[in-house]
């Protein structure tokens, strides 16, 4: 964690204490109870980790954060998100977020809504998650079309269940051609819904959603998508995305010097995920395994992975991303340079991010291999 006084330093004025979000993205299963167009998962049953050996983790993972706040000098605001497959069909799921919470992890739950009870709506609301994110997809037409005949249905009566027991529930969109020209649409259904708000990301062509690569976004189209959307933020509904090209459209200009990333995509930096097997990947949508937690501490795994560093330091990206004067607060988002170049026959982590308005031109073949 030396790159921890670097963003100290290029972030925080003078001594001030900088407090510093990271995230663990927690895959409880594989399994799901809907067959999603888009996924990024492979179809296939690895072994899950039982409720004890996850807390056991869980343990681990806040004795690596308290240690990290001790030796460099920082407040730390940890958190896990967990997800699947579909998180609802884990056994133990509310065992698990109860030690999690109790030991000072905020909470965050990603589903698709349509198995969540009015038991499960009390309890969450009991422990205090702070966000229940629900996949919105558009409209019923296009979500049940990409999520599976009645999910639109299923997905409202869930979120509406963890609304009224007094949870704060978000939309989340992932875009692509199928549902892009919805977007306005779709974030006047989640506000009448009750959603606090919408996030939204992009398809990475990988696993199911691999059939998906002409449905992709053109770099010109997913700029103008964000643009759209976050037209329509406001005080009352808010409108965010995690990838960083989003966050280019903040004008947020770095230090151009600095050589470690500040920011921008979460891999090896600011969030790290963790498969129902206990496999370690800088992200589950780049799917490339760094460790095991049964064979090695998260906290070893996150400071001696060569993979992790190379993400860290401009020196590995050689294309126009590395070059980029914002590249410390963006990168690109990883896994879409992946599973593009992969695609491709070319896999590379740190190849250009296709749909990026920054350093490319519109990709033809984003264009050419699109049928309609």
């Amino acid at each position: 964690m030396l790159q921890l006084k670097e963003v100290k330093n290029k972030l925080v004025a003078g001594p001030a204490t900088k407090t510093f979000d990271f995230f663990i993205q927690w895959h409880l299963t594989e399994r799901c109870n809907l067959r999603c167009r888009h996924c990024y998962q492979e179809r296939r049953k690895p072994v899950e980790m039982s409720s004890g050996d996850l807390k056991q983790e869980i343990d681990g993972a806040m004795e690596m954060f308290a240690a990290w706040e001790k030796e460099h000098d920082i407040f730390l605001s940890p958190s896990i998100h967990f997800t699947g497959g579909e998180p609802f069909v884990y056994q133990g799921l509310w065992d698990v977020i109860t030690h999690a919470r109790q030991s000072g992890f905020n909470v965050a739950i990603l589903t698709n809504g349509s198995l969540v009870t009015d038991e499960d709506a009390v309890r969450a609301s009991q422990l205090g998650i702070m966000d229940v994110q629900v996949s919105l997809e558009g409209p019923p037409e296009i979500h049940d079309g990409i999520r599976g005949p009645g999910s639109f249905d299923a997905a409202v009566k869930g979120a509406r269940l963890l609304i009224e027991a007094g949870s704060k529930v978000s939309a989340n969109m992932t875009l692509s051609c199928l549902n892009v020209e919805s977007i306005e649409e779709t974030i006047g259904i989640a506000r009448g819904i009750g959603f606090s708000g919408m996030g939204f990301s992009r398809l990475v062509p990988c696993g199911s959603g691999g059939r998906l690569l002409s449905s992709m976004l053109t770099s010109s189209e997913i700029r103008n998508a964000y643009q759209r959307a976050f037209a329509l933020n406001s005080p009352s509904f808010t409108v965010a995305s995690g990838d960083p090209l989003a966050g280019v459209l903040s004008g947020v200009k770095p230090s151009p010097q600095s050589h470690l990333t500040l920011s921008g995509c979460s891999a090896g930096f600011s969030g790290i995920t963790i498969t129902s097997d206990g496999s370690v990947m800088p992200c589950r949508r780049i799917g490339l395994k760094i460790g095991n937690l049964r064979k090695t501490s998260l906290r070893q795994i996150w400071s001696s992975s060569k993979l992790l560093w190379r993400l860290r330091q401009r020196e590995g990206y050689q294309g126009k991303c590395g070059k980029c004067s914002l590249w410390p607060s963006c990168r690109g988002c990883r896994a879409v340079a992946y599973a593009y170049s992969k695609s491709h026959g070319i896999p590379d982590l740190f190849a250009d991010d296709p749909q990026c308005w920054m350093t490319c031109h519109d990709k033809s073949d984003l264009t050419e291999s699109r049928s309609f």
